[in-house]
C-alpha cells in the first residue's frame, strides 16, 4: 500500500447537461491529468471534487474560467482490489479515531481501464447512445 498526500479541488457546478464535460475539456486543453474525480449531485447545483496531476493549474484554469474552486489536503492510498482491503483501512483509522468524512475511487493510471459509474434519468436511453457511439469509432 502506497499512502500520499495531495491537494483535492472542489468545483460547484450548475447541475446541467454538458458541465462535467465542461471541466474536463477546460483541463484537457491545458494539459492537466485526472487521477481521481467524485461528482456529488444536488437539487441544482453539484460538487465535483478532483485529484489532478499539478492542482495549481488545475485551480487557476478553473478559476480563470469564473468557477468557484476550493483546495484541501486529501489522503491518497494506492491498494489492490482485495476483499475487505475497505474494511482494514476504515478499522485501523477507526481505532486512532480518526473519521473518514467522505471517500471515492479514483481512475486507472494513464493507458489502464478504469470504471466509471454515470447515473442518468433514463439509462437505457444513454446506453443505447453509447452503444452507437462504439460501433461508430
Amino acid at each position: 500500500m502506497d499512502i500520499g498526500i495531495k491537494r483535492q479541488i472542489s468545483v460547484a457546478i450548475e447541475n446541467q447537461p454538458g458541465r462535467l464535460g465542461q471541466i474536463g475539456r477546460l483541463l484537457a486543453e491545458k494539459g492537466i491529468h485526472i487521477s481521481a474525480f467524485s461528482v456529488i449531485d444536488n437539487v441544482e447545483q453539484a460538487m465535483v471534487r478532483l485529484v489532478t496531476d499539478d492542482s495549481t493549474a488545475a485551480r487557476i484554469a478553473l478559476q480563470f474560467a469564473g468557477l468557484p474552486v476550493v483546495e484541501v489536503d486529501v489522503l491518497v492510498i494506492e491498494m489492490t482490489d482485495d476483499i475487505g482491503s475497505l474494511a482494514l483501512i476504515g478499522e485501523t483509522l477507526a481505532a486512532a479515531d480518526i473519521n473518514i468524512e467522505y471517500a471515492y475511487s479514483s481512475t486507472a493510471t494513464i493507458g489502464n481501464r478504469g470504471r466509471l459509474i454515470v447515473k442518468t434519468a433514463n439509462p437505457r436511453a444513454a446506453q443505447s447512445v453509447l452503444v452507437a457511439l462504439s460501433g461508430n469509432q
